[in-house]
């Protein structure tokens, strides 16, 4: 089953040149799941009473063109799930006159709150949803390179405005925190056309948390490897990203 939604790209949601933030496409794709979610009766609000909750484990997105100011977009998406493990979502954000901006496709896994581990599907989500007509999605995700060197650090401190409900860093200011980790020069005239998370681990209020940037140099873009430690923390990194950037006036609407 499809679920569309519309939206109109604020002005607060842009940066340089009023385009979309890139952090914001994650904020955009988190908001179609849940509403998704929503329709069928398991959002977030839905699982709490129940002592579970949605965990995003991957993500993995291609941008083709970013959004300007005032654009109107289109998303779709929808679901499959996988072995009564976990479930595949894809997303497709098309401009309004139907071209395609960006694709993405995630894996989301179903968690109990207090032990953190995760559960079958089955036995918690509607009979309806699981033996209903579904949409195949090829589980294509592929491990992310793993850092050699510790270049760039940046450090962040985590605020009560990075925590959602569940009182956890929000998916996407993990994303935010790696993409800053870039050299200045990188940051300053490309926006990345690929962006590949590993969620591992989380971080709360008060917590640490720095992020490392090594650059590929056998990639023929600027191709970086990310990975975000809890400086609280002593066991591995908490995210780990890829990203492949190229210069702003490389991407259509420059």
């Amino acid at each position: 089953m499809y679920f569309e939604s519309q939206l109109t790209v604020e002005y607060a949601e842009t940066g340089v040149d009023a385009r979309l933030k890139p952090g914001i496409i994650l904020n955009y794709l988190q908001d179609a799941a849940t509403d998704h979610c929503v329709r069928m009766g398991i959002s977030g609000i839905d699982l709490l009473p129940r002592n579970l909750a949605w965990v995003v484990y991957r993500y993995h997105l291609q941008i083709h063109r970013y959004p300007v100011w005032k654009d109107e977009l289109i998303i779709k998406t929808w679901r499959y799930p996988q072995n009564n493990l976990y479930e595949l979502r894809c997303f497709d954000v098309k401009d309004a006159c139907g071209r395609l901006l960006i694709a993405a496709k995630s894996v989301w896994v179903l968690t109990r709150l207090d032990t953190h581990r995760p559960v079958r599907l089955k036995p918690h989500l509607p009979e309806a949803i699981m033996a209903g007509e579904q949409i195949p999605i090829e589980n294509d995700f592929t491990e992310l390179p793993e850092s050699t060197e510790m270049n760039e650090p940046r450090s962040f401190w985590v605020r009560m405005h990075d925590l959602d409900f569940n009182r956890h860093v929000n998916n996407t200011i993990y994303a935010i925190w790696a993409m800053e980790s870039v050299p200045g020069r990188i940051a300053e005239t490309c926006l990345p056309k690929e962006i590949a998370i590993q969620y591992q681990g989380e971080a709360v209020f008060g917590d640490k948390v720095t992020a490392f940037a090594q650059r590929l140099k056998e990639e023929p873009d600027f191709t970086y490897v990310h990975t975000l430690y809890n400086e609280g923390k002593k066991n591995g990194p908490i995210t780990r990203l890829l990203t492949r950037w190229q210069p702003i006036e490389n991407f259509p609407g420059a």
